[in-house]
């Protein structure tokens, strides 16, 4: 419950459990949950009395505020009287992941032993296992304080048995965190994804699961290493058609065609376009392009501004709080300009793109790759793709346009955040390692990789990881994380201002890209801060991604993986040869070089969906009323031959180990080394199962 102000808080919530005013204290958690959520993460606004000793210390009260409110939580959960109906435990479990990072921030980790009280068979074989008593209230509460970081057994296909929705609503919130790091957390994910699919099948609509969250389990698969981990799209696609035919929505008749301007018309919905995020940097240049050869009518529901805006023949801003209401007022657009190519640069970041992903606006629809991964829609008819990103095509539902490697060029970061000043030191004696990634991207793959590195090296190593999301309750579980893994050989600093995080990386030597899942535009980024690293390519987009960004900037092909131990052998090989790592740090910091990403041929896409047109309208016996310029043949400038003879001018002798909107827009020192024992990973044999599935 928020106050006059805005407010929720802490001590209201402490005061409710106290009183045992149950409805109260649900409200006031549901507010604070509700509070951190928009502020993702964060904790402002929410009134809570910190001690006077923690004023200048952000993260200590992160942890205090945590403690604090798990604590309140724990008295509720374990009051017998506290009962809660099945629609509370709905909107509990749509946060429920910020539960779970309250307990995974606080000294409890999880609420396991919350959970324990709840078991009613004293002769089980083990702690692990909980037989909750034949009680619907118990079994929501179960349901909500099961949390990620849980070390108990659940039986899917029992809990399914009971209630099928309650059970897909928790695999729905089990998936829905941005911060997934440990084994446990991981695992949960990755046997979700596996189960899930079938199941969801059977789910006639989306009335009883926790909708807002639905978008979390579509994007969020991504990030995992498990085999088939899409499949949940498609299942979740059907679901969502189910969902709006049982609403009335009908499709629109995509025969008419019509024009604006002696143009066939693009509809383009957006998730993000405003002019500091990737996704503007990837695909305005080719949007802008492509006017030539359309009239281009631009959608958002609000994360857009003035720059980006004028990248659009017209805009407008999608309103109604029903996506039925926002489908509707897509398909009014589409219809009254008779829309021949609906385009969505990108499909996951909201539950408005996945839902239109699930309908016809227009003959021709595509996807572009701004969440770099299959829609496994039906309708979604192409996915554009420069050719050198792509993977394995197998892994795409959609026909790809595979466009020219410069097809795509990316609009540079703005030159008050681009200019750095290029450190490079000669002979250090402790190796800066930065990774800069979001909070998604952090699993226990990575950073049993970054171990065995660390381990391995004949150098001192210090990682830096810088964590876009990590905010508030959020900085002191990715910490832990990160410590868990490599001690004191590692710092993990909280989100921050573009100048502070262009710094830390300016310091660094070299850079290690994660994996599974990986972006161009940070790729691109890091090259403009003259730093090169290692990374690990793969079947899927997003594990190729870096692979084609390297061959651009004409960098050997030994910096990129094709396994983990690879990617091992040589990041060790970067860390500890400076000569050889200088040199090809000179060499992406040439100017002529990094513009090899920045320069291309942009009319391309808007050419190639021009032609996919005129062959849909031939093949539908519709009239084409449009000249086709003839295509260009281009190809990409790289600087391999300059790439290689830096290669050849270095010595790779092994190193010796140093002794020393519009109108709304949401939005050191050097230490050494353990004297520890290498032992085996507790995850060996979870990234022997990842090597042979690449082998495959």
């Amino acid at each position: 419950m928020l106050d006059e102000n805005g407010c929720a808080s802490v001590i209201r919530f402490e005061q409710a459990v106290k009183t045992k005013d149950y409805e109260l204290a649900c409200a006031e958690l549901l507010g604070i949950l509700a509070k951190i959520d928009s502020n993702f993460g964060g904790f402002q606004n929410i009134e809570c009395d910190f001690p006077l000793q923690l004023a200048n210390l952000e993260q200590d009260k992160a942890v205090h505020f945590c403690t604090r409110v798990a604590t309140a939580i724990i008295q509720l959960f374990v009051d017998p009287d506290f009962m809660i109906s099945d629609v509370g435990t709905l909107r509990f479990l749509a946060f429920q992941r910020w539960i779970g990072l309250i307990f995974a921030s606080s000294p409890y980790v999880n609420a396991d032993h919350v959970l324990q009280t709840y078991n009613r068979n004293a002769q089980r074989e083990s702690i692990s296992e909980i037989f909750l008593e034949d009680n619907r209230a118990y079994l929501n509460k179960f349901c909500i304080l099961y949390l990620p970081e849980s070390n108990i057994t659940l039986n899917l296909d029992a809990l399914w048995d009971i209630d099928p929705e309650l059970c897909v609503s928790l695999c729905f919130a089990l998936q829905s965190p941005r911060v997934l790091h440990t084994e446990q957390a991981y695992a949960k994910r990755a046997a979700i994804l596996q189960w899930l699919p079938e199941k969801l099948l059977q789910i006639s609509s989306l009335n009883n699961l926790p909708t807002n969250i639905a978008h979390d389990v579509y994007m969020h698969c991504s990030y995992d290493a498990a085999p088939h981990k899409h499949q949940v799209k498609k299942a979740l696609n059907d679901v969502i058609r189910r969902h709006l035919l049982s609403l009335g929505w009908e499709d629109r008749d995509v025969q008419k065609m019509g024009s604006q301007n002696g143009k066939p018309v693009m509809v383009v919905l957006l998730e993000h376009f405003h002019s500091s995020h990737a996704i503007y940097r990837a695909y305005s240049a080719s949007l802008t392009a492509a006017k030539a050869f359309f009239h281009i009518i631009g959608l958002s529901d609000g994360d857009i501004d003035q720059t980006g805006r004028e990248v659009f023949d017209e805009f407008y801003l999608l309103n109604g709080n029903h996506i039925i209401d926002r489908l509707e007022q897509i398909k009014d657009l589409c219809e009254r300009n008779g829309a021949a190519i609906f385009y969505m640069p990108s499909i996951g970041m909201d539950i408005t793109s996945i839902c239109a992903s699930n309908a016809r606006f227009a003959p021709i629809q595509v996807v572009g790759l701004g969440h770099p991964a299959t829609t496994n829609s039906s309708f979604i008819d192409y996915a554009i793709v420069e050719d050198d990103y792509v993977g394995l095509e197998q892994c795409f539902s959609e026909s790809l346009l595979r466009l020219p490697t410069n097809a795509l060029p990316y609009v540079p970061v703005s030159p008050q955040f681009a200019s750095t000043v290029l450190s490079v030191r000669d002979n250090p004696d402790v190796v800066n390692i930065g990774i800069a990634l979001t909070t998604m991207q952090l699993n226990p793959y990575f950073l049993d990789v970054c171990k065995a590195i660390y381990e391995r090296a004949n150098v001192e190593i210090r990682f830096h990881f810088i964590c876009t999301q990590s905010i508030g309750i959020t900085q002191p579980y990715v910490e832990r994380f990160i410590s868990s893994y490599l001690g004191d050989s590692a710092v993990s600093y909280p989100y921050m201002p573009y100048e502070q995080y262009q710094h830390i990386l300016s310091r660094c030597d070299m850079v290690l890209y994660p994996f599974p899942f990986s972006t161009v535009s940070g790729a691109i980024e890091m090259a403009t801060f003259g730093l090169v690293g290692v990374c690990k390519t793969g079947n899927e987009v997003h594990e190729h991604l870096n692979q084609g960004v390297f061959k651009r900037l004409g960098l050997p092909e030994w910096l990129v993986a094709e396994n983990v131990d690879q990617y091992v052998e040589r990041a060790v090989r970067l860390a500890e040869n400076h000569q050889e790592r200088i040199a090809l740090r000179h060499h992406i910091s040439d100017s002529n070089v990094l513009q090899t990403l920045f320069n291309g041929e942009p009319s391309q896409m808007g050419l190639v969906l021009l032609q996919k047109l005129a062959e849909w309208a031939e093949q539908n016996h519709i009239e084409f009323a449009f000249s086709i310029p003839a295509k260009k043949r281009t190809t990409r400038k790289t600087a391999k031959v300059s790439a290689k003879k830096a290669e050849d001018n270095v010595t790779t002798k092994p190193a010796k180990k140093s002794v020393t909107k519009t109108k709304s827009e949401p939005k050191k020192a050097e230490t050494k080394k353990a004297n520890t024992k290498k032992k085996a990973s507790p995850l060996k044999e979870a990234a022997e199962q990842l090597k042979k599935k690449e082998k495959k």
